[in-house]
């Protein structure tokens, strides 16, 4: 059992969202800050501090809170109850904190954050067996907590037990910050968005968490996150998730599920994770500057495609050993096209796929290896792709009009290319890489400068360094530019974080 962090809280974080929502594939958000801690303001002076050391006196502070309360929960064990119809503002919180972060432990009850605006839920130790709920509020923000939830085995070995699960119309505004999610035995998501009856919650930001230790599950529905369901999967999330780290997340093909529209979802490290990252259903999603690293294990994968207008690029794929569902970059084949169920899986229409770099994976870049339906007017374009072992490009089904264009491939060993491309499609050469950073990065040589396409998007590589004039093909850009990101490890994120 991992034990819970006991740190001083020496600085009060912030509200502030701090990210702007993106407007579309073409419309990319700002980028955060490349420093594993993006910048957190602090809370406003409180009106008044409530000292609680007791579940009683806890109850009776959430009962009488008013804007600009913080409530301080002395170390020990607490039976958490609901926070209800609390109008904070920006300038006034309500702020339940531990007095040392991880020292205030809930091992009862539960935690609902309902029908309130601006309100702070930091440095908690969650060892209850109920999921914490944020529902039809706005503005909550959740951070610094440590979340291992005891859920006793449910008779039903398939029912799921959500952990955070964010709820209600009107819902949005949310930041879930600086989180530890880990040890889940159950089915069930760690982070699931919702929304009303037709609208999912929107302008959410995931970030700087550790999502960790989910084993295989007997179906799916254990994603680490889920961004809505089928039936609100037409509606605009416009969510950011952002600067977290997934280590061995095996307990659903889908590590990351985005089931609404407008999401972006950047610079996170994936690390050893049986599953990808998939555009399940919903238009118009951002997959940008990821580092998915397999390290040789079974099952690991990238990114996987369906519907209208998804963009993929500046990602970094390496020692991934799954195919198919689990290929490093999946344009999968669709079993409806313009209408049907939610929750079918929607043909693919002009996916933009540009700037990725593969090195050493089983798969790497597969086109409709599921369903009947294959891709339409997609592009896959300024790609690198390295490999010793099968086929580097595999076109499963026939895609309709889909355009290679400026991609660079090394296959060595026994890979082959894998499809029959022109030289401006697909040019075969070795693009000198060299390890540094923990990553293969590129060299002055043939992948240098020779990018074919334009993108208004494409403003720096995977590392936060400034693309050229004539950009480099694949996810890297050989620059002297100070790096501002890079592969993030277990302690740049979670509580403890700096």
């Amino acid at each position: 059992m991992k034990k819970h962090l006991v740190l001083p809280l020496a600085v009060a974080l912030g509200l502030s969202l701090g990210t702007a929502a993106p407007a579309g594939a073409t419309a990319v958000a700002p980028a955060a800050s490349g420093s594993p801690a993006a910048a957190d303001d602090a809370d406003p002076a409180p009106q008044r501090t409530v000292r609680v050391s007791t579940s009683a006196e806890l109850a009776a502070a959430f009962q009488a809170a008013l804007p600009g309360d913080r409530i301080v929960l002395a170390d020990g064990e607490y039976t958490m109850v609901k926070l209800a119809d609390k109008a904070g503002t920006a300038g006034a919180p309500v702020v339940v904190e531990g007095a040392t972060l991880g020292g205030a432990v809930v091992t009862a009850g539960q935690l609902e954050v309902a029908r309130s605006s601006h309100v702070v839920v930091r440095g908690l130790t969650f060892r209850n067996a109920t999921t914490l709920k944020i529902t039809a509020s706005t503005h909550v923000r959740f951070t610094r907590n440590d979340v291992a939830l005891r859920f006793e085995p449910p008779a039903d070995p398939t029912s799921s037990r959500h952990w955070l699960q964010i709820s209600g119309e009107g819902s949005g505004y949310h930041r879930i910050d600086h989180n530890a999610f880990h040890d889940k035995t159950l089915m069930g998501n760690y982070v699931t968005v919702y929304g009303g009856a037709t609208q999912i919650s929107q302008h959410d930001r995931i970030d700087h968490n550790w999502f960790a230790d989910s084993p295989a599950q007997p179906i799916n529905g254990g994603e680490a996150i889920r961004l809505g369901v089928s039936a609100l999967s037409d509606s605009s999330s416009f969510a950011v998730v952002e600067h977290n780290v997934f280590e061995n997340t095996d307990s659903d093909p889908e590590i990351v599920s985005i089931k609404s529209d407008d999401n972006t979802v950047r610079f996170n490290t994936v690390r050893r994770s049986a599953g990808a990252f998939v555009a399940r259903r919903g238009d118009r999603n951002v997959i940008q500057g990821n580092v998915f690293l397999g390290e040789g294990k079974a099952g690991t994968g990238g990114v996987r495609l369906y519907g209208d207008d998804q963009l993929v690029f500046d990602n970094y794929f390496e020692g991934l050993r799954g195919s198919g569902y689990t290929a490093a970059l999946q344009i999968d084949g669709g079993d409806v096209d313009g209408s049907g169920s939610t929750s079918a899986h929607w043909r693919v229409h002009r996916a933009t796929v540009v700037h990725n770099t593969f090195v050493d994976n089983t798969s790497n870049i597969e086109v409709g290896a599921n369903y009947v339906l294959p891709p339409v007017d997609s592009l896959v374009a300024d790609n690198l792709v390295v490999g010793s072992a099968g086929p580097l490009f595999q076109e499963l089904k026939q895609p309709s009009g889909v355009t290679y264009s400026g991609n660079v491939a090394w296959p060595t060993g026994a890979a082959t290319l894998g499809i029959d491309a022109a030289p401006r499609e697909v040019r075969v050469a070795d693009p000198l890489l060299v390890r540094s950073g923990g990553l293969w990065r590129l060299r002055p040589g043939p992948a240098m400068n020779t990018a074919v396409g334009t993108y208004p998007f494409l403003v720096d590589d995977v590392d936060g360094q400034p693309r050229d004039v004539r950009p480099d093909v694949g996810a890297d850009e050989v620059s002297s530019a100070p790096v501002t990101r890079r592969p993030l490890e277990r302690d740049d994120v979670g509580p403890a974080a700096p």
